[in-house]
């Protein structure tokens, strides 16, 4: 695993705020763990603000798009 690249994605995961709270994700502690496997292959997972959370799909939409702009990544899961 690539911290550099782990450390990266942590940056851009500061790029997505929760949209009632205006506040980024990985600063609310939603970003419980971010894998990294030899092939680039990336694993991200997260929680919501609450249960049944309304904006969850563009949350992990927004998540998928800032991630996915990284060339070094060769696929993105996001469990949430």
């Amino acid at each position: 695993m690539s911290k550099e690249l782990v450390d990266q994605i942590y940056d851009m995961l500061e790029e997505v705020n929760d949209p009632e709270l205006g506040i980024d994700i990985v600063n609310l502690g939603l970003v419980y763990e971010v894998v990294v496997d030899e092939n680039n292959n990336v694993q991200i997972k997260m929680a919501m603000t609450s249960m049944g959370c309304p904006m969850a799909g563009e949350i992990v939409a927004d998540v998928k798009n800032k991630v996915a702009r990284s060339e070094e990544i060769n696929d993105l899961e996001v469990d949430a």
